[in-house]
């Protein structure tokens, strides 16, 4: 049996692309929770309206591109807790290619957006192997699915009569949810107040240049005219004075002539702060700093250099993401083996920065020539003493100090020491002439 077909089988309908815009005809298709909703600015306020507002859709972007752009790394527990020495292991078709009919970044990407827009991640099983471990994956739009709790477990079912999906089937990350909560809380619902007036300000500015009269001036003649004369220095005015190359010509008026120049009215005056602030507080709503979705003046707060600003956003923000994609994964694989995600990948400095920041590590003996190249991005090598951090950096071969000075230096000329001394150690009749930190 094709996924195709397994999909129609399982599911007891057929589901669209393109989220529920194109399933209002179908029965089993149900909207999602906010689809009617209005807030007391007078505008409607869900998930597809909010996508209008080009700071919800850069929030989207920013953390959808950051969390899917971080590679999945797979590691065996081999204690009683998860620790960093966990080795690594090779990761699963299921981790690295899983879903029916995207690439992976896309399917991290839309999981992400459920998260933002819906406040529920589903991933559903299409696929299993003849073990039963899952092998491909698909992302269900949360608008269309319904969870509920019967007889003390959880319930999947796609629309209002779709059939239930087996809960084995389903994996079912949250973004935020309260004591006793089945679903994740809707973040368009809890900030439909902030969302809505976003939302009035920006129609209020396209009705204001659409259909609103904003002259510049008025001018007035203390004589009565007639239509035809009024009609005449309009034109007048507009063919020596409008359009760009005339906006600065000045304008000579005889003594019955009279122009009085119009100001902006202070609420629309304010129509920019107002705009600006809704900016701002749907942009940390989200843990997105200003600075990323195009309002440079709010940066200063998130730190000084580009690296701060980054690390902020990577600590405080994208990491409560992270976390979430990475359990949704970890549910896919076998007992002691776990998902993680590197959010350090994003925040790599410079490269005079890092020589410096590495040469530190190893002059103070905190890491070793292994861990360093790491952190370049290169391979781990083989030489002797490469794992050790009493390793010199320009005089000796790592091995000598590794193993506490003892036996004689053969990588140097002579059978030199970093000391000097040819053969020294006790291995070599003599006492040891250096310790692990150079000592004597």
């Amino acid at each position: 049996m094709t996924v195709t077909a397994r999909r129609r089988q399982v599911r007891g309908m057929a589901i669209g692309g393109g989220g529920w815009l194109g399933q209002w005809g179908d029965p089993a298709a149900i909207p999602p929770n906010s689809a009617y909703n209005t807030s007391s600015a007078g505008v409607v306020v869900n998930e597809r309206s909010v996508l209008s507002l080009m700071v919800v859709a850069s929030c989207i972007r920013v953390l959808g591109d950051a969390s899917s752009g971080l590679e999945p790394h797979v590691h065996r527990q081999i204690g009683s807790r998860r620790s960093k020495a966990d080795p690594e292991v090779d990761a699963p078709g299921v981790i690295l290619d899983p879903y029916v009919d995207m690439d992976r970044e896309e399917g991290d990407f839309r999981r992400v957006a459920s998260l933002a827009l819906n406040g529920n991640m589903y991933t559903h099983v299409a696929d299993r192997d003849s073990s039963g471990w899952p092998t491909l994956l698909e992302v269900l739009n949360p608008s269309i699915v319904n969870v509920e709790m019967v007889e003390g477990r959880k319930t999947f079912r796609l629309g209002a009569v779709g059939r239930e999906l087996n809960a084995a089937d389903m994996v079912h990350v949250p973004w935020l949810s309260l004591a006793g909560g089945v679903v994740g809380l809707n973040p368009i619902e809890l900030g439909s107040m902030g969302f809505g007036t976003h939302l009035a300000s920006n129609e209020y500015a396209a009705r204001y240049f659409a259909q609103g009269m904003h002259p510049t001036g008025i001018l007035s003649i203390e004589k009565p005219m007639l239509q035809n004369d009024i009609d005449r220095v309009e034109q007048q005015l507009f063919t020596k004075h409008g359009g760009l190359a005339q906006s600065h010509t000045p304008i000579v008026l005889d003594a019955a002539t009279k122009w009085q120049q119009i100001s902006v009215s202070p609420d629309t005056a304010q129509l920019l702060q107002t705009r600006a602030f809704s900016r701002s507080e749907i942009a940390g709503f989200y843990g997105v700093p200003p600075h990323l979705v195009g309002d440079s003046d709010q940066g200063g707060v998130w730190g000084k250099g580009l690296q701060e600003l980054v690390i902020g956003f990577a600590l405080f923000s994208l990491n409560g993401y992270v976390r979430r994609l990475d359990r949704a994964d970890t549910q896919l694989l076998p007992p002691s083996y776990y998902v993680r995600r590197n959010v350090a990948d994003l925040f790599k400095t410079n490269d005079q920065a890092l020589a410096l920041y590495m040469q530190s590590l190893r002059m103070n003996a905190i890491a070793s020539a292994n861990e360093c190249r790491e952190m370049a991005g290169l391979q781990r090598s083989d030489e002797p003493g490469a794992d050790s951090i009493f390793a010199p950096i320009n005089s000796a071969h790592a091995d000598f100090l590794a193993a506490a000075g003892e036996g004689p230096e053969t990588g140097l000329p002579g059978g030199l020491n970093p000391k000097g001394v040819p053969g020294a150690g006790p291995s070599a009749g003599g006492s040891a002439s250096a310790t692990p930190h150079g000592g004597a």
